[in-house]
């Protein structure tokens, strides 16, 4: 099973390898801006998160509801779509994601998938910057795992959210150049995901209601002062 790095770089092989970012589908769909801290043409490559971070890595789950073939007779190439409870993730796995891709592959939707892997932009025949994901590792969960994947990712945000609130990094100033807010509508997007498992099966949790009421209350708290209008939803 694919794993952070919070929790697989103890006894890793490749410990320089950068944390992998907590990020709701919501919030990785709006980061299009994407660069690079040095001119070396090895260097990492990061999307600038909406709530004032960078992230060259992320942790996603959510339910597989398609997986589908779209390279050539000569080379798979696999489109999955993942959904959590804010939207939409796109990964994209071909011969050079060859782990990843073989067990893809093997995915029945609906199954509840997690993946640590490298955002990527990429700008459509329309003009449009769209976010997606590369894969280094997948693995299938169960939905106690989802879930809780669920109330770290709200706390990662809320914490992001804080942070971009009380001072001005670079990376925080130059998300809200780029985005033209400053990320607290992402405390609104952490609330609803919370919601989302307040209304949904308590026996299929482990989370203590209270606690996730407590977070949520946090989460519409920091929500009520939101700078700039909501991000549009983007279509594909």
């Amino acid at each position: 099973m694919a794993t952070s790095d919070s929790q697989s770089q103890q006894g890793t092989t490749v410990p320089d390898r950068e944390v992998a970012k907590h990020v709701f589908a919501a919030e990785l769909n709006e980061a299009t801006y994407s660069f690079k801290t040095s001119q070396d043409e090895r260097a990492p490559v990061y999307v600038a998160l909406p709530t004032g971070e960078r992230a060259n890595r992320v942790c996603v789950m959510g339910t597989v509801t398609d997986v589908e073939d779209v390279g050539t007779d000569d080379q798979e190439y696999l489109r999955v779509r993942i959904v959590d409870p804010t939207g939409t993730f796109w990964v994209y796995a071909g011969q050079y994601q060859h782990e990843a891709l073989k067990k893809l592959t093997k995915i029945q939707p609906p199954e509840f998938l997690t993946v640590i892997g490298k955002p990527r932009t990429y700008k459509t025949d329309d003009g449009t910057i769209n976010v997606s994901l590369v894969p280094e590792d997948v693995g299938i969960v169960d939905v106690r795992t989802r879930d809780s994947w669920v109330f770290e990712a709200a706390r990662r945000t809320l914490e992001r959210v804080e942070s971009a609130r009380g001072t001005s990094p670079k990376v925080a100033a130059l998300a809200r150049e780029q985005y033209g807010h400053n990320g607290s509508y992402f405390a609104h997007v952490a609330a609803l995901a919370l919601q989302n498992l307040l209304d949904g099966d308590e026996s299929a949790t482990e989370l203590d209601a209270e606690t996730i009421e407590e977070r949520l209350e946090e989460a519409e708290a920091k929500g009520d002062d939101v700078d700039g209008e909501k991000p549009e939803e983007e279509s594909r």
